[in-house]
C-alpha cells in the first residue's frame, strides 16, 4: 500500500466516524456548530497526515480558529459558559488528532516507501538510500529541463576518524539517531533525505538555489555538531562535519559526477 492510499483511507475512516458521532450527539439547538466542529477534526487530521508536524500545527490553528467563529458567533441559545467548555474540549481533540496525524506522517511515510520498494530505503535510518536518491536527482534534472526549476543537493559527512574508535553497536545507534532525529528533523517536509554510507547523508532541496541551500546547510550542520557534542565527541575541529553543496544547473558537472559515482557503487 502506498502512503497516499493510507492517508486517504485514514481520512475516510475518521470522516465516517465524525459523521456517525454527529448523528448520535448533535444538539437540536446548534446543529451548524456541531457539524463544523466534527468536520474540523478531519481538517486537523488531514493537515498532519499530508504535511507532517508543521502541517499539523497549521491545521490545528485553522480548525480551532474556524470552530471558534461558529462556537461563539452562532451559539444560539447556548450560554457562554457552556460554549466555552465545549470549545476547550474540541480544541483538545483537535490538538491530539493533529499531533497524531503529524507523527504518523513522520514515522510511516518512509516505512510505506520501504514496504513498496524494499531497495529504496536504508535499513538503519529508514531514510532513502543511494538508489532512490539517484532516481530523485534524475527526476529533478528532468524537471529543470522542462520547467527550469532549480534544486540543490547537499552532502553531510561526519569525519570518519570520529567514528573509528566506536563499537559497531554504538556507531549504528548514533547513525540511526543522526538520520532519524537530526537530519530528518531539521529539513522541510518537501526536502528528501538519504543515507549513503556510514555517517554520510545527502539532502535534496527542491526549488532551492545555492544561497538557500547554504542557509539550510549551516542549520543542519550546526544541529549535527551539537548532537555529536552531547554524545561526548570533541567537536571543536572545523573538520567535524564535511559538507558539499551542489546546485543544479550551477554545479551540473559536479552533480553528474556524484550521480555517476553512486551508480557505480550500486553496480559493484
Amino acid at each position: 500500500m502506498k502512503y497516499s492510499r493510507f492517508e486517504l483511507l485514514a481520512i475516510v475512516v475518521v470522516t465516517c466516524a465524525a459523521v456517525v458521532t454527529l448523528f448520535t450527539t448533535a444538539s437540536t439547538t446548534n446543529v451548524v456548530t456541531d457539524v463544523v466542529g466534527q468536520l474540523m477534526i478531519v481538517v486537523a487530521l488531514a493537515g498532519g497526515l499530508h504535511w507532517g508536524r508543521k502541517g499539523a500545527l497549521v491545521s490545528f490553528l485553522v480548525a480551532t480558529g474556524t470552530y471558534a467563529i461558529f462556537a461563539f458567533g452562532f451559539r444560539g441559545s447556548v450560554d457562554l459558559a457552556s460554549a466555552t467548555q465545549i470549545f476547550l474540549l474540541r480544541t483538545g481533540i483537535y490538538a491530539v488528532v493533529a499531533i497524531l496525524g503529524g507523527e504518523l506522517n513522520v514515522r510511516l511515510k518512509y516505512l510505506f516507501m520501504k514496504l513498496e520498494h524494499q531497495d529504496f530505503v536504508d535499513d538503519i535510518t529508514s531514510l532513502y538510500n543511494d538508489v532512490y536518491l539517484v532516481k530523485l536527482i534524475e527526476k529533478h534534472m528532468d524537471s529543470f529541463d522542462r520547467h527550469g526549476t532549480r534544486f540543490s543537493v547537499v552532502n553531510f559527512t561526519v569525519n570518519p576518524e570520529l567514528m573509528k574508535p566506536i563499537k559497531k553497536r554504538v556507531r549504528t545507534r548514533l547513525v540511526k539517531e543522526l538520520g532519524n532525529s537530526v537530519v530528518r528533523g531539521n529539513i522541510r517536509t518537501a526536502d528528501e533525505a538519504a543515507r549513503l554510507t556510514d555517517a554520510r547523508f545527502s539532502v535534496l532541496f527542491p526549488n532551492t538555489d545555492r544561497e538557500g541551500a547554504a542557509c539550510a546547510t549551516n542549520r543542519v550542520e550546526g544541529k549535527i555538531i551539537s548532537f555529536l557534542h552531547r554524545q561526548g565527541f570533541q567537536t571543536g575541529d572545523e573538520g567535524t562535519v564535511l559538507t558539499e553543496i551542489m546546485e543544479y544547473p550551477g554545479n551540473r558537472d559536479s552533480l553528474e559526477v556524484f550521480v555517476a559515482g553512486l551508480q557505480e557503487v550500486d553496480r559493484a
